[in-house]
């Protein structure tokens, strides 16, 4: 009996380290024996290999979105600057555009002015000339006496310099 079981535990020991290692296998399964197989058989080195390979791989992972992280921050921060270029030229424009409209509306006041001062001496001018033409008559017809003459023509005169001045 105690060869047999003797045979027995060297036939299993001898089928558990001819075994080649199992990646599929997980080692943390199968109890005692599963252990003492995945010992004999190096599926534990084959586990933590692959575990090693996935932690790497998942390192490189984040060192890859890191790197892009860092790019599209970089992308983000040259957009975000280029905004706010056009910003300030968008802002200067606009004041430049302020300032035009005062600019019109201070010509708008100055050729209104302009305007009615036209529209005044246009209006002594006229009159002026209606005083003239009547004085003209007058003389022709010979209505006005040497001084009557010269007082309305002082006044005319002094109408004429009234408007020049003006």
């Amino acid at each position: 009996m105690k060869s047999f079981a003797i045979s027995s535990i060297l036939s299993g020991l001898l089928a558990l380290a001819g075994c080649a290692a199992d990646p599929s296998n997980d080692p943390r399964s199968g109890g005692f024996f599963g252990g003492v197989r995945g010992l004999a058989a190096g599926d534990y080195d084959v586990r933590q290999q692959q575990l090693r390979d996935e932690r790497d791989e998942s390192l490189n992972q984040l060192r890859a979105l890191r790197e892009e992280g860092d790019y599209l921050e970089a992308t983000r921060q040259m957009k975000a600057d280029e905004v706010a270029a056009q910003r300030r030229q968008l802002a200067s424009l606009k004041a430049r555009n302020r300032d035009m409209a005062r600019r019109i509306d201070e010509l708008q006041r100055s050729k209104s002015a302009t305007e009615q001062r036209t529209a005044e001496l246009r209006r002594k001018q006229q009159q002026l000339t209606r005083d003239i033409q009547q004085f003209e008559t007058e003389l022709d017809r010979g209505q006005l006496t040497a001084t009557q003459a010269d007082s309305k023509r002082l006044s005319l005169e002094r109408q004429y310099d009234t408007i020049k001045n003006l």
